[in-house]
């Protein structure tokens, strides 16, 4: 199958993963500058596993707030609108992703576990560096490997071969899908966030992570998921020469490459906190 007739495939699957609608009523009412905490509460209620998944991940360790937390507008009252919508992806967003027919040498707890680990990481970035919104780095870093499990459902031969070339010639995965892939995992997983109404930094973030040259009006999003993605990949351990960004985006990014000592105890206990609230059904 060439790019074109994969993309044409891809176009015309009518069952891709989908968001639940309480997301996209959110995000709509979000775009009114009016929006109150009282009316984005009462869309998130009126769906109770929802509001319940919510509630649980607020009072989490993951987030640690040291007091319960016990409604809905509660919840955007501390966290804010964003942080609320991105609250929603997050708890929704490994049942949507969910792998119909695994096959030998695909882990998908592994999978989630690198997932959110680039996610905490990437938040931790942008917030140590203020270069992005923490929680878009949050997301972007949950989402960036999800066109993996869009090829592995339907684009199951180009997955398998991926994988051989993977495991008999020991190429990264990314390399390995270059060779003998139709689409890669990262034009997959910027469409499905196009689909699912991501902001573009997320879908730019989700496209680039792999293959990326800063930008004069970067966000640093993309950095951040990228600079995430390495320590995710090498056991936390990157030397700050291996990552190459310019400008502002250098000087708020490096020292703290160079100096992980400072802050990676901490994001590794958020990782741990993490994983036990967004694997625990894995």
């Amino acid at each position: 199958m060439d790019n074109k007739t994969a993309w044409d495939t891809l176009e015309k699957i009518t069952n891709l993963p989908t968001l639940p609608a309480v997301y996209f009523q959110v995000n709509k009412l979000l775009q009114d500058k009016q929006a109150s905490i009282e009316k984005i509460a009462r869309i998130i209620e009126v769906d109770p596993g929802m509001s319940s998944s919510i509630l649980r991940l607020v009072n989490s360790a993951f987030y640690g707030l040291g007091k319960t937390c016990n409604s809905i507008s509660h919840a955007v009252m501390i966290l804010g609108f964003n942080a609320v919508k991105n609250a929603i992806v997050s708890v929704t967003v490994l049942d949507a992703l969910t792998v119909k027919d695994r096959p030998a040498g695909f882990n998908t707890t592994d999978f989630w576990r690198h997932s959110v680990s680039v996610a905490v990481l990437a938040r931790q970035l942008a917030q140590r560096s203020r270069l992005a919104a923490p929680e878009d780095a949050f997301i972007a870093g949950l989402l960036h490997d999800a066109g993996k499990i869009i090829l592995l459902n339907y684009f199951k031969d180009d997955f398998l071969r991926i994988l051989q070339a993977v495991r008999e010639r020991n190429l990264a995965f990314a390399d390995a899908e270059q060779e003998v892939a139709s689409l890669d995992h990262v034009q997959i997983g910027a469409y499905l966030a196009r689909k699912w109404q991501m902001p573009d930094p997320i879908v730019e973030a989700i496209a680039c992570h792999h293959y990326y040259v800063t930008q004069d009006d970067t966000t640093g999003l993309v950095e951040c998921v990228i600079a995430a993605n390495m320590l995710a990949n090498s056991n936390y351990s990157v030397h700050p020469d291996d990552i190459i960004f310019e400008g502002r985006v250098e000087d708020a990014l490096k020292p703290l490459l160079a100096a992980p000592e400072s802050w990676l105890p901490e994001a590794v206990e958020e990782i741990d906190a993490a994983c036990e609230f967004f694997l625990e059904k894995r």
